[in-house]
C-alpha cells in the first residue's frame, strides 16, 4: 500500500532516530502502523500520536492533554507537537507501569510486541497483528535508509509529464542536531510548553513541501529539495550551497523567534541588506514580500492578533552587521551563475507567546492552522515559480 506523505514523514524521521534498541525499529513502526490505519487517524493527523497513546502524568513534557472520542470512548490522549515529540514520547510511556521491564524482552522484535502488546491493547491477538506489518514495516525504513544514503534530498512530483517546467526550490528548517556549527546553532527558541525551535522549523518545512507539491497545478512540474529531513544541523555555507548544486530557483529558510518578553509577536521576513553586497537585491525583495504577506494574511486570519512585523534586510538596525549566511549571495552560489537564486528568510512567529502556543503548538487545531499557514506560504511560492 503507498504511503501517504504523513505516513513518509513518520517513517523519514523515524528511520535516523537515534535508538537505543534499534532491532525494535521496525516493530514500532508496525505497531504505529496498525494503531494509525497507516497515519490516516484523526489522532495520527491532528495530534501526530500514532500510537494511540492515552494520557498518563508521565508524559508531562512531551505532549499535551486533549480529550478525544475513540472507538471505546471519550478520554483523554496524548497530543504532540511534532513527530519527533511522539517519537520519543512513545519510549517515555513505555518505561512506566505496567510495561516496566520491556528491555529484558528486545533480544527479537516478536518477543517485544508479545510482551506489551496484549497490555496495549488488552486483546491477546495484538502482537500477531503487529507481526503480520513487520515485513511492511521494515520496507518502508529500508527504503528511506536508500533515498537517504543516495543524497536525495527532495523527491519531484511529476503531474504532467510534458508539463511545464517550474524549477526548484530549497528549503531550509532551520537548526538541527545537538552541535553548534558555523552559521548554524543546535537551537534557539524554546516554546511555551518547551518545544524547540528546531523541531518546529523542521515540521513546518515538511509540510510546506506536501504543500507545494499538493498546490502544483495539473501540467506543472516543481522539485523542492530539503538541506535537512531529520534532526541534523549543517553549517550555515552548506545549507546555502543546496542552491547552487540545484540549480534552485528560490531558496527559503524558516525559523522561529523567541522573547523573554512572552507578549512579543508576529512575522517577518528577511532578506540579503545592499549593503551585505546583494546582486538581485529587488528580485529578493519581491520573493520576500511575496511569502511574508502570504504568512500573515493567513494567520491574521486565524487570528485577528496576528502582527505584520514587514520585511526587513539581514542587517536590520546595523549597517555593518555581516547578515545571514544562508542569504549570502556567494555562499548560495549566485556569483557563479546568470541567473542568481532568490532567497528569503522567515520568522513565522513567536513561540514564546502563549497565544501563539496555543495557535500554532499545542492548541487543538494547531496543526490544521500550521498546514493553512504553510498551504499560503505554497501559494506563494508557486506563484513565484511561475513567473519567472
Amino acid at each position: 500500500m503507498a504511503a501517504n506523505e504523513l505516513l513518509k514523514r513518520l517513517v523519514t524521521i523515524f528511520s535516523d532516530d537515534d535508538l537505543r534498541h534499534p532491532q525494535l525499529r521496525g516493530i514500532a513502526l508496525a505497531q504505529w502502523l496498525l494503531e494509525s490505519g497507516r497515519a490516516t487517524s484523526d489522532l495520527s493527523t491532528q495530534h501526530y500520536n500514532f500510537g494511540g497513546l492515552k494520557w498518563r502524568k508521565e508524559m508531562a513534557g512531551f505532549a499535551t492533554r486533549i480529550q478525544y472520542e475513540a472507538h471505546d470512548g471519550v478520554d483523554f490522549y496524548c497530543k504532540f507537537a511534532t513527530i519527533e515529540n511522539f517519537i520519543t514520547g512513545y519510549w517515555v510511556f513505555l518505561n512506566r507501569s505496567p510495561y516496566s521491564g520491556w528491555e529484558a524482552h528486545v533480544s527479537t522484535p516478536e518477543e517485544f510486541i508479545k510482551f506489551i502488546g496484549p497490555v496495549y491493547a488488552g486483546d491477546e491477538s495484538y502482537a500477531d497483528k503487529v507481526i503480520a506489518l513487520l515485513p511492511e514495516a521494515n520496507q518502508l525504513l529500508e527504503d528511506a535508509v536508500r533515498v537517504r544514503a543516495e543524497g536525495h534530498q527532495g523527491h519531484e512530483d511529476v503531474h504532467d509529464a510534458n508539463g511545464k517546467d517550474l524549477g526548484v526550490i530549497v528549503i531550509d528548517p532551520g537548526h538541527g542536531g545537538t552541535q553548534n556549527l558555523p552559521g548554524s546553532d543546535a537551537n534557539h527558541a524554546i516554546s511555551v510548553s518547551g518545544v524547540k525551535e528546531k523541531k518546529l522549523a523542521l515540521d513546518f518545512s515538511l509540510i510546506l513541501r506536501d504543500q507545494i507539491y499538493a498546490r502544483a497545478k495539473t501540467g506543472e512540474r516543481v522539485k523542492v529539495v530539503m538541506t535537512r529531513e531529520t534532526d541534523k544541523n549543517l553549517p550555515g555555507r552548506e545549507r546555502a550551497r543546496f542552491a547552487f548544486d540545484h540549480k534552485a530557483k528560490l531558496f527559503l529558510c524558516l525559523h522561529f523567534n523567541g522573547n523573554q518578553n512572552r507578549s512579543a509577536r508576529g512575522t517577518e521576513t528577511y532578506y540579503r541588506a545592499k549593503e551585505n553586497g546583494n546582486i538581485n537585491l529587488e528580485e529578493d525583495m519581491t520573493f520576500a514580500q511575496s511569502v511574508q504577506t502570504a504568512l500573515f494574511k493567513q494567520l491574521k486570519a486565524l487570528d485577528n492578533n496576528a502582527k505584520d512585523r514587514g520585511i526587513k534586510p539581514d542587517n536590520e538596525g546595523n549597517p555593518n552587521l555581516p547578515g545571514f549566511g544562508v542569504l549570502n549571495d556567494h555562499n548560495l552560489g549566485n556569483d557563479e551563475r546568470r541567473d542568481p537564486c532568490r532567497a528569503a528568510y522567515i520568522e513565522a512567529e513567536f513561540i514564546t507567546n502563549p497565544s501563539v502556543e496555543k495557535l500554532l503548538i499545542s492548541g487543538p487545531d494547531s496543526i490544521n492552522n500550521r498546514t493553512l499557514a504553510m498551504r499560503a506560504v505554497a501559494d506563494a511560492v508557486l506563484q513565484q515559480m511561475r513567473q519567472s
